[in-house]
């Protein structure tokens, strides 16, 4: 079924936009637009994908139809207006049920533990939910890949920065011009984030390698591109990818961390590694929105592959009135391009600090004062590893399991850590915040400010900071005789151990010995060294399965059930 063609003709190529519905003929191509600042009042960023677009060169019959993926300029229509819309959510069964004796802190901890669910059963905005293995399956759909043509476990890649039109150049793209100066040094860090996280490098050269690629800039946007770039297939055109500039379209001049121009740099280049775009967005069908997504984390919150705002999945990237974008691959990103080639794990692989006083080694994992802008995945080899966020003020959520993200700096959403991997520790800033750690040895400090902190396994140690925190226990196991968690500055009177989650109890009966009778709670203290101790029978077995360190005496009216 045939709806829509518009044809330039060139004197090298002729391409075409036609629907997905025509494809017998024509492969498959994506465009990117600029920001959606520039088509509406909400600065948000956006994309619009148009299936297909085929470049297919009056030369080269005999070769393979190469597959591009475009990244359009400003369309010459309005998208429509779902920025800032309220995610909702559908979830059958939850996997928690909440006592009404559970405290509001525990039910922050919980409902923030939750708020970034998906998969199963669970959809959002009336779309189904993906999981990050069904994510990274439909990014990458198309099958396309580079060879590991000499064995040796990764995929090696050389590039080049043109300095001159390439043969077969398509002169509907108007004027070619080289890269300069700052574009280079940013495609070497965006590529630079894609070798990171899989078993790929990218070496500068004329050629050789298991592929090469090339960079170059192009100046009539009129056929609605602000960049391109090839799919791996086996053609003559793989490998490449084209950016425009123009008097009306600067993004591209001038890239840098956290802007729209970074961003687009580690878009294409990831889908000259093979991935596309998280959904098949249809121009023959009308103006695409997120409307038109397949699956609800079809956003730049989860994927740089994808065209659709964060806000459309309740996150929001925003800050001193200007949005940031992602510079690297993100959740989704990572672990589509390892199913493709594999996880790097030597990145990273000792004690890493990311967010202030980083030692991660990329722009993109820092953060330098309280104004800072981060948007980022977290991947890492080993080690053990800090998220550091003690330079901002605002009220920030902070959550070290792998698969989730985290609200910081005043942005939501807008860190999260990539699936298999294992943060060990996290520090929070002058605000109200609130951690949640993970089955590890967690080091956790909220800082200053009224913190609520929740270690989970593992035997944690539990750092308050100034201000009235709450530490929170859901459950037995949480702390205890094998496990023991430490809180290290508790100071009664304004600090609270909230165990109201582990036990429907009204009320605990403070003893000098266990007797059998669930409920049951002794509380220790040894004045010459400071230390104290809180042990909890909530089975009646005579025997404390609740366990808690203190570096300060607690007090019965400290205990919340």
């Amino acid at each position: 079924m045939f709806i829509k063609i518009v044809t330039v003709l060139s004197a090298a190529y002729r391409f075409s936009i036609i629907t997905e519905k025509n494809t017998r003929l024509f492969p498959n191509a994506y465009r990117h637009f600029p920001t959606l600042g520039q088509l509406t009042s909400s600065r948000r960023g956006g994309h619009i994908f148009s299936r297909c677009v085929s470049f297919v060169t009056q030369h080269m019959a005999s070769d393979r139809i190469p597959r591009c993926r475009w990244s359009p300029v400003t369309p010459k229509f309005v998208l429509s207006a779902i920025q800032g819309s309220v995610m909702t959510k559908v979830k059958e069964n939850a996997a928690i049920q909440l006592s009404a004796a559970t405290s509001t802190s525990f039910d922050q901890i919980n409902t923030f533990a939750h708020e970034y669910d998906r998969g199963g059963n669970l959809t959002i905005n009336g779309k189904p939910s993906y999981s990050v293995d069904q994510a990274a399956n439909f990014i990458l759909r198309d099958d396309a890949a580079w060879a590991d043509r000499d064995g040796n476990g990764t995929i090696n890649l050389t590039y080049t920065f043109l300095t001159a039109k390439p043969a077969g150049f398509n002169n509907a793209l108007g004027t070619f011009s080289a890269f300069n100066a700052q574009q280079k040094a940013q495609a070497v860090l965006s590529m630079q984030s894609w070798a990171d996280v899989a078993k790929v490098s990218f070496t500068q050269a004329a050629s050789g390698g298991d592929g090469h690629m090339t960079f170059g800039n192009y100046s009539d946007g009129s056929n609605g591109g602000s960049a391109f770039a090839y799919l791996p297939s086996g053609g003559r055109t793989d490998g490449q990818s084209w950016y425009l500039i123009s008097d009306s379209y600067r993004q591209n001049v001038s890239p840098d961390n956290g802007n729209y121009g970074r961003q687009t740099l580690t878009h294409e280049i990831g889908h000259t590694l093979g991935l596309s775009h998280p959904g098949d967005y249809n121009a023959g069908d009308g103006n695409p929105t997120y409307k038109d997504a397949t699956y609800a984390e079809d956003t730049r919150g989860y994927s740089v592959m994808s065209y659709w705002s964060e806000s459309n999945t309740d996150q929001n990237f925003v800050k001193g009135g200007a949005p940031s974008y992602s510079s690297a691959p993100l959740l989704d990103d990572i672990a589509a391009v390892q199913q493709l080639y594999g996880a790097n794990l030597s990145t990273r692989a000792t004690d890493t600090v990311y967010g202030f006083n980083s030692t991660a080694g990329r722009d993109f994992y820092s953060a330098t004062s309280a104004s800072s802008k981060v948007v980022f995945s977290v991947w890492d080899g080993g080690g053990k590893d800090t998220l550091d966020f003690s330079g901002f003020t605002q009220n920030q959520k902070i959550n070290l399991n792998a698969a989730s993200f985290s609200d910081v700096g005043g942005m939501v959403g807008n860190v999260s850590i990539a699936k298999g991997v294992v943060v060990e520790n996290a520090i929070g800033g002058s605000g109200n915040d609130l951690l949640i750690g993970n089955a590890a040895a967690n080091d956790l400090k909220g800082g200053a400010g009224n913190d609520i902190i929740y270690g989970g396994g593992g035997a944690d140690s539990l750092t308050g900071g100034a201000g009235a925190d709450i530490f929170v226990f859901g459950a037995s196991s949480d702390s205890n005789r094998a496990a023991q968690d430490t809180i290290r500055d508790f100071v009664s009177g304004q600090d609270k151990i909230d165990v109201s989650a582990i036990s429907t109890l009204s009320a605990l009966q403070f003893v000098n010995a266990f007797s059998g009778h669930a409920g049951e709670a002794i509380l220790n203290y040894n004045q010459s060294s400071n230390l104290g101790s809180l042990a909890i029978d909530f089975t009646g077995q005579g025997a404390g399965d609740f366990l808690v360190g203190t570096v300060g005496q607690a007090f019965a009216t400290d205990i919340v059930v």
